[in-house]
């Protein structure tokens, strides 16, 4: 049986090479779809952690190792993409320390999902705010205060609460042409994906 030693702790670790598995998935910079989820997920250092997970499972130690950086800085982003599932793992205990080894494998298809569902929810913010700008009547003093809505406009005898100039009726038909391009554009790169 062939048998590959590293180390974990400062102590020799054996493990199978069968144990071993290798991710058949494409380099994220071969994606660029998933290149850019794993950038806005865990950054810049998370998509270069990330790098050192594809073609293999890998221990966040070997990652450390090979990027020259702390390991816990490795573990803090590795973390991370598996809150997001985007990062799997598996242990395997030492026979001689006793002490768990975790391998690391990058989960590119449940990176897409977590992806778009971050879409269909932002989809549905931007929905419900364009149900708003709809069916609510807008009031604004012109000098960049925030808009409001006619019941409160009324309530401040349609004076504006910030600068104290007059209320004018609000034309929000821009506001409303720019969220109706938003989704489409987002529904669209959804049926892509």
């Amino acid at each position: 049986m062939n048998k590959k030693i590293s180390r974990s702790r400062g102590k020799k670790v054996v493990k199978k090479r069968a144990e071993v598995k290798k991710n058949p998935h494409p380099k994220p910079s071969d994606d660029p779809v998933l290149m850019d989820i794993l950038i806005r997920i865990a950054g810049e250092r998370g998509y270069e952690i990330a790098k050192e997970l594809m073609g293999n499972e890998i221990t966040d130690e070997e990652i450390a190792n090979r990027m020259g950086i702390r390991v816990n800085l490795v573990r803090k982003v590795l973390y991370s993409l598996y809150e997001n599932r985007v990062v799997s793992y598996h242990r395997v205990r030492d026979e001689h320390s006793g002490w768990y080894v975790y391998y690391w494998r990058i989960e590119p298809e449940r990176a897409r999902e977590y992806f778009d569902n971050n879409k269909r929810q932002l989809i549905q913010k931007l929905e419900d705010r364009l149900d708003t700008e709809r069916s609510t009547n807008f009031f604004s003093c012109g000098n960049g205060d925030p808009k409001l809505p006619f019941e409160l406009a009324a309530e401040n005898d349609f004076k504006c609460p910030r600068c104290g100039d007059k209320l004018e009726p609000y034309d929000n038909s821009s506001v409303i042409t720019a969220l109706e391009r938003q989704i489409e554009l987002l529904r669209h790169h959804l049926m892509e994906s």
